[in-house]
């Protein structure tokens, strides 16, 4: 008998783990990678990707999205579209769904189902709790497999999306810890948010940079500052989502040194947009965090590549274009489109203008979120074994960003006619094409849920 026939063969640059292989092979049987091939191996398969002269990263994995959070048309049938189309073969929901969260192991195992009848992309689940805590359904839904848990110190709701009071967190964060999966957080500071905006009300300053004004550094270096305490004290496994500020890096790096656990993330407009952008885009850019300034972006890359940083997500949030008009800035929804751009920007800006590896790419985007929220091996990379999850990009094209041609439902984004170079034209999902560079695909139902510990 001869060897086994593979169901796909894709010849290109691959972004490996320990390096660029140049002109190499990846093989795929059943889903998963089944051999890694030099430049003169060619054996036989079903399927010939040629993607010579490409760079085949391994799928993305989006650690940061919102397909629920939003009233109106988005879901996973619009946020998995545009996953694909960015070559995120992966990406981690937010729980804080506007029908009500995800926050008992019924509402998660209803999020589960929805996976699994809509998605075109794979999903992992995380979970929340009510603003009193409820422990009780704290080890049910890591059961089902939750891959970590969401807070936040900032409320936006008190329903949905609740500030959790210290004496609860005290509580909460060492049962969590206990069951061994991180813990993140949306770290702002609402009393000090609250009193700058009604300041600024009362002096009637409502255009766009009164947002950054009203949310300054420390009212997230001070919510970061309580967070690394509580894990000091609590072992909790903390991540801090969307960190737009240097000062919060310098403090987690003190406080790694006396052992707390903490993983930081942050996102494309933290690192291309600045505050001083904000009469220009207005509401487009109100984000929360939310811009920094000139300086605070360019010290945001220096710790990114020196690997102060973990790694980049997009927070996609698409908000409709009706919710982002308001004359007042503080009247507009804080939000922006983001899982579509998220690959080709970072290579763009990353790899192209400021000499960021591939590899270190893989890391930031693939890598280390799986990593994190307990998707490792299976996701993250390109190994034997691991799912034969892909994404192909041209590093030759020249494009331009338009919210028009994206797949969202929110039509528009922050980075309207931004000239990228790089673009996604092949999006593999366990040796499936879901994009073919023109199209998704993927059809509901082509997504799996990923259960956090698999593999």
């Amino acid at each position: 008998m001869g060897p086994e026939v593979l169901d796909l063969f894709i010849r290109g640059d691959l972004v490996l783990q320990h390096g660029v292989m140049k002109d190499s092979a990846i093989g795929v049987r059943n889903g998963v990678v089944a051999g890694v091939f030099g430049p003169e191996e060619n054996p036989l398969a079903k399927e010939t990707i040629d993607a010579r002269g490409l760079f085949v990263f391994p799928g993305i994995v989006d650690g940061h999205v919102h397909s629920y959070s939003i009233p109106g048309g988005e879901g996973f049938e619009h946020s998995t579209s545009a996953a694909a189309a960015g070559g995120v073969t992966t990406f981690i929901e937010m729980p804080y769904d506007a029908g009500g969260p995800t926050r008992t192991p019924e509402a998660f195992r209803k999020k589960i189902e929805l996976v699994r009848r809509m998605a075109r992309v794979d999903i992992a689940l995380l979970a929340t709790l009510k603003k009193e805590g409820a422990p009780e359904a704290i080890a049910p839904m890591v059961g089902l497999g939750a891959c970590g848990f969401k807070l936040s110190l900032f409320e936006t709701d008190p329903e949905r999306f609740p500030r959790i009071a210290d004496g609860v967190l005290w509580e909460i964060l060492p049962i969590i810890a206990a069951q061994g999966v991180p813990v993140g957080f949306h770290a702002e500071n609402d009393d000090l948010i609250f009193h700058l905006v009604h300041k600024c009300r009362q002096e009637g300053k409502s255009y766009p940079k009164a947002h950054c004004e009203t949310r300054p550094p420390v009212s997230e270096t001070l919510a970061v500052l309580k967070l690394l305490e509580l894990s000091y004290w609590t072992g909790a496994r903390l991540h801090l989502y969307h960190m737009s500020h240097p000062r919060s890096i310098h403090l987690v790096q003190r406080f790694r040194e006396d052992g707390v656990d903490v993983t930081t993330e942050t996102c494309p407009h933290y690192l291309i947009l600045n505050e001083e952008e904000m009469h220009r885009l207005k509401a487009l850019a109100k984000i929360n965090p939310p811009l920094r300034s000139p300086e605070a972006m360019e010290e945001m890359w220096e710790l990114l590549k020196s690997g102060g940083l973990d790694m980049v997500t997009s927070d996609h949030a698409p908000w409709p274009m009706d919710r982002k008009q308001a004359p007042d800035i503080f009247d507009n929804a804080s939000g922006a489109p983001g899982v579509e751009t998220l690959f080709p920007l970072m290579f763009s800006e990353g790899v192209i203008k400021r000499g960021l590896s591939p590899v270190k790419l893989a890391q930031i985007l693939c890598e280390q979120p799986a990593r994190r929220f307990q998707l490792y091996p299976r996701k993250g990379h390109i190994a034997l074994g691991a799912d034969a999850d892909f994404a192909i990009l041209d590093p030759s094209i020249c494009w331009n960003i338009r919210g028009s041609e994206m797949h969202s439902s929110a039509r528009w984004t922050p980075y309207e006619g931004m000239t990228v170079q790089g673009k996604v034209v092949r999006t593999i999902l366990r040796g499936k094409v879901i994009f073919n560079g023109r199209e998704v695909t993927a059809r509901a139902g082509d997504g799996c849920f990923i259960p956090a510990r698999e593999g």
